[in-house]
């Protein structure tokens, strides 16, 4: 006879729980929804927004300008042009080599990937 009753408050237990379940996700979404908390923020409080917006322009334009940079080049030295031109020679080897990698990421990707399949696959059999 005590079955059926306790039966009938696991499912009531279960169905307040499902209830409070739900509600903490509506809470969560409503949390999360940034975009929406933001426009109500900025209609609620425009004001401080704009006056925030002209200060920040107005403290950014009385910072003072970058100074220009200088480059001089060393006269006397020998080798210097061959220098730059080693230079600039790695630079495009370097530009190349990354064009590669990056066009050859998702094969190696997938390389790597078969290659520890087949290791873990053939250390689980011998393991066992």
């Amino acid at each position: 006879m005590a079955e059926p009753q306790v039966k009938v408050e696991l499912a009531a237990d279960l169905e307040r729980a499902r209830a409070r379940l739900g509600r903490n996700l509506e809470a969560l979404r409503h949390d999360l929804d940034v975009p929406t908390r933001l426009q109500r923020s900025f209609q609620d409080h425009k004001s401080a927004y704009v006056g925030g917006a002209a200060f920040l322009g107005m403290v950014l334009s009385k910072l003072p300008a970058r100074s220009k940079k200088v480059y001089v080049e060393r006269k006397g030295e020998k080798g210097s042009r061959e220098a730059v031109k080693d230079v600039e020679k790695a630079g495009i080897w370097l530009v190349l080599l990354q064009f590669l990698f990056k066009t050859l990421r998702p094969a190696i990707t997938s390389l790597v990937a078969k290659q520890v399949t087949a290791y873990v696959k053939s250390r689980g059999r011998t393991g066992s």
